[in-house]
């Protein structure tokens, strides 16, 4: 009787245990799968940020690679245009080289004595003209009334 007590005894022991661990590691396993499920969630998010900071990214390079390619024409016509003033100016150092204005001055005065009369009128006409279009310019902009030392308003004359 005591062998079958104990045998019972022994039995329901191990099922107990075998009930416990079964349901610590039931436990366990459930914990892990939500703690993946969690996880698996913010990668997606994670994933959809990442997706979005990509197109962000490839976009902003596509703007660049436009910006850098419009900066490299500009810069080229810049140069080309630079170019072509170096030569005109060479040219005009070359006419004042390959003369002698002193020289020619003195030889032929009224020669040159008019040309540079003639050239000297047209810089002034130009200049004049220039700052009438400046002036012009100012008349048409909208008068803002200043205000007098007394702090009464006065018309801008």
């Amino acid at each position: 009787m005591y062998l079958k007590l104990i045998l019972f005894f022994i039995i329901i022991g191990a099922l107990g245990g075998g009930y416990a661990y079964h349901q610590v590691t039931v436990s366990k396993l459930e914990n892990t799968v939500i703690q993946l499920e969690a996880n698996n969630r913010t990668l997606k998010e994670n994933q959809v940020q990442m997706e979005q900071a990509v197109k962000t990214a490839q976009e902003s390079l596509a703007a660049a690679e436009a910006n850098a390619k419009k900066s490299e024409a500009a810069m080229s016509e810049l140069t080309n245009r630079n170019n072509e003033l170096n030569r005109e100016k060479q040219n005009y150092l070359k006419v004042f080289k390959d003369h002698n204005l002193t020289r020619l001055a003195r030889a032929k005065p009224g020669l040159i004595e008019s040309r540079i009369n003639k050239g000297t009128e047209k810089v002034f006409r130009d200049l004049e003209n220039d700052t009438k279009e400046l002036m012009d310019a100012d008349d048409n902009d909208p008068v803002t009334p200043e205000l007098s030392t007394t702090g009464e308003d006065k018309p801008a004359e």
